[in-house]
């Protein structure tokens, strides 16, 4: 009896410490079942191990080349056509007499706008009078000398002399008739003694009058009075020289004016300019659109949109950018399971999709999603 009492004594003992053996383990038994790290860190590269969760967490996609059709948008201003468009200014010196024009008033070309009372312009015409005269005696002269040496009663100098006045005459008159005509008067036509009368040389409107009846002008640089035709007006905009190489001349516009909502004018490039503004970095395009009615009025600010042309560009997933302060990356798979970041520029968004403007090659593959595991 105290025998077996014994044995059971010991087999409860040895069951004891194997239960204690085998509730401790070895400190490598238990690395052993330690998860292991979602991703390494190794210089500027990311590696997910094998065992990481991540594996079945992440997603790539392929930087992609697509044709796309590119939106370029400028601020502009409308301007009258320099073309249609004429400062008044007096030719001479005189006092306003009679202004003929209102503000607004349609004029036709040639039509009378204002008389100058000029004394630089009656002294004109009383050279021409004067240069006509001269003309006259040397031609008479001329045609006396000429009878004297054919009846051997002058000498052949004295011809030669005559000859030389006259068309010393001749030169005055040509000069002082070319004057009249550049101040609007035809001698042979007009007659001489009247005001010095100024005309349209357009037709248009008037659309600035900075002279009154009785004024004194002494300054023949300071317009009287401004015409515009605005039947055709300009739309000029500044595109940035990012952009120059979209731009050509013929090409499709679609203007928006702030002062008429929803409206859409349609016109084309008339010409791209060749100087580039050092200040703005911007150069200017001109684009001619109908003005019927005059409903579009010079300083007026508009947005033209250039019709769209097709470009080449790389594309990834919109969820693929990773924002970090002012910079934008992406994660490049270099090799399998090894990420490197990507500085790069974005452009428009295109659906679920983004441009790359730089920064990253097609063909590329790059994390679709959750860039943000590893700022």
């Amino acid at each position: 009896m105290k025998l077996n009492f014994i044995k059971q004594l010991i087999i409860f003992v040895l069951f004891a410490a194997h239960g204690a053996l085998s509730s401790c383990s070895s400190p490598s038994e238990v690395n052993s079942t330690t998860p292991p790290p979602n991703f390494e860190r190794r210089g500027n590269l990311i590696l997910i191990p094998e065992r990481s969760s991540l594996r079945q967490r992440l997603t790539f996609d392929t930087a992609q080349v697509e044709n796309i059709t590119i939106q370029l948008t400028a601020p502009a201003v409308v301007e009258a056509n320099p073309d249609r468009y004429a400062r008044i200014c007096p030719p001479l010196a005189g006092r306003i007499s009679q202004l003929n024009v209102r503000l607004g008033e349609a004029v036709q070309q040639g039509q009378l706008l204002a008389i100058l009372q000029s004394p630089d312009y009656m002294a004109v015409q009383s050279d021409f009078t004067k240069a006509k005269s001269a003309l006259l005696l040397a031609r008479r002269n001329w045609g006396r000398q000429k009878d004297l040496f054919e009846h051997k009663i002058t000498a052949q100098r004295e011809v030669e002399q005559a000859q030389k006045e006259l068309e010393a005459a001749q030169a005055d008159l040509e000069s002082v008739t070319a004057r009249l005509r550049t101040l609007g008067l035809n001698p042979e036509a007009g007659t001489l003694g009247h005001p010095l009368e100024i005309h349209s040389p357009i037709s248009g409107h008037v659309v600035e009058i900075s002279a009154t009846a009785g004024e004194f002008r002494n300054d023949t640089n300071a317009p009287l009075m401004s015409i515009a035709d605005l039947s055709t007006v300009w739309l000029t905009g500044n595109v940035q020289e990012k952009d120059i190489r979209h731009l050509a001349k013929g090409q499709q516009v679609n203007a928006v004016f702030p002062a008429y909502p929803g409206e859409v004018l349609r016109g084309k490039v008339l010409f791209v300019g060749d100087m580039l503004d050092p200040d703005t970095r911007s150069i200017k395009v001109r684009v001619a659109v109908p003005n019927p009615g005059g409903r579009f009025k010079p300083g007026m600010f508009a947005t033209v949109n250039f019709e769209g042309f097709p470009e080449r560009v790389v594309t990834v997933p919109t969820t693929a950018i990773v924002q970090i302060g002012g910079t934008s990356f992406v994660f490049e798979q270099v090799k399998p399971w090894t990420l490197a970041p990507c500085e790069v520029v974005p452009g428009e968004q295109r659906g679920e999709r983004i441009v790359i403007k730089r920064g990253l090659s097609a063909g590329a593959t790059v994390l679709a999603r959750e860039g943000v595991l590893f700022q």
